[in-house]
């Protein structure tokens, strides 16, 4: 007995097997690289969060310190112990090259004594890197590893990352004869502008500014 087959039953050719393959291939392609993308950039909120809170912490620990190595304590006019402490004389480098290098925004306690820092100057110029973290090129002192306030270790908790510091007279007052505590022009005497510039491990910069007035 003859059995009459449907001529058109017939099975996926090898051509359209192809086509189909090279169809899914390229979908998956595009999908793919979809998510690794996605995936790349999700991190990047969370490291800007992180940089900012590092720009932060460091700008507040600066920001509670005196205003000067030797200003008294609520602000006021510098005390110049190359003059015996006189209070309110401005120094000049010719008659007092001493005392009128006391000026100079420069860590007093030395760099590597963080935990000492009593005032803003001390900061200046400075760089703390975490594992592998390059400073900004605006500090050129060597990059220090990073600790927190109270001297602690930090590196490997914020490895990639890095801050450069820097200080200076809001008016750049640090030539003139008027010294901080002296003289009528209050920005250029009185306030000094510190620039916290943190860059991250993609490479990318958040810069923190403010002002810190002799008071």
């Amino acid at each position: 007995m003859r059995t009459n087959v449907n001529k058109r039953q017939r099975g996926i050719s090898l051509i359209e097997l192809i086509i189909f393959i090279v169809i899914i291939s390229i979908a998956l392609t595009g999908i793919t690289l979809i998510y690794i993308n996605t995936t790349k950039y999700s991190a990047d909120p969370m490291v800007r969060i992180r940089s900012i809170e590092l720009a932060q912490s460091t700008l507040e620990e600066i920001l509670l310190k005196a205003y000067d190595h030797s200003t008294p304590v609520g602000g006021g006019c510098v005390r110049y112990p190359a003059q015996g402490n006189t209070l309110c004389v401005p120094p000049t480098y010719a008659s007092h090259p001493a005392a009128f290098n006391e000026t100079v925004l420069t860590a007093e306690e030395g760099v590597l004594n963080r935990t000492s820092f009593n005032d803003v100057d001390d900061y200046n110029n400075l760089s703390y890197c975490g594992t592998g973290g390059v400073a900004d090129n605006a500090c050129t002192n060597a990059c220090l590893d990073m600790t927190d306030e109270s001297g602690n270790l930090i590196k490997d908790n914020y490895a990639g990352f890095a801050i450069c510091i820097r200080v200076s007279f809001a008016g750049g007052a640090g030539t003139e004869i008027n010294s901080p505590g002296f003289g009528s022009g209050v920005l250029a005497n009185d306030a000094k502008r510190i620039d916290v510039i943190v860059t991250d491990p993609l490479n990318s910069k958040i810069s923190l500014s403010a002002y810190r007035l002799n008071f």
